[in-house]
């Protein structure tokens, strides 16, 4: 599965390379959890109105967009990691943005599901 080519990515890198292979992971929990509180701030918020809901809403979006930002270079940049050493990339999605958040749920709910 992903973490199992992700170890075996590991295991050919130089140590910058690994910390880019962690902040890959790292963005996608980041972007997962900016998800959730998006979701979070249109159920506990609801009755909201006015000038309160709507900072709340932007500043939420504008932190979802900048995870799933960095989520995208971080797994472009691992990728192209994976050609450097003659392995199967990561990422085998399109460069439709929803398919790299799918791409960090089931990176983050593998993660989870072997703790």
């Amino acid at each position: 599965m992903l973490m199992d080519q992700i170890t075996a990515l590991s295991s050919q890198c130089d140590e910058d390379e690994r910390e880019l292979v962690e902040r890959m992971i790292l963005s996608a929990a980041d972007y997962v959890r900016a998800v959730i509180h998006m979701r979070t701030i249109a159920i506990n918020y609801a009755g909201r109105t006015g000038e309160e809901l709507r900072t709340l809403v932007e500043q939420s979006d504008h932190d979802r967009t900048t995870f799933h930002n960095a989520l995208i270079s971080y797994v472009d940049i691992v990728n192209r990691i994976c050609v450097s050493y003659s392995m199967p990339p990561i990422y085998t999605g399109s460069s439709i943005r929803r398919e790299y958040g799918d791409f960090a749920y089931a990176l983050i709910t593998e993660i989870y599901e072997k703790r």
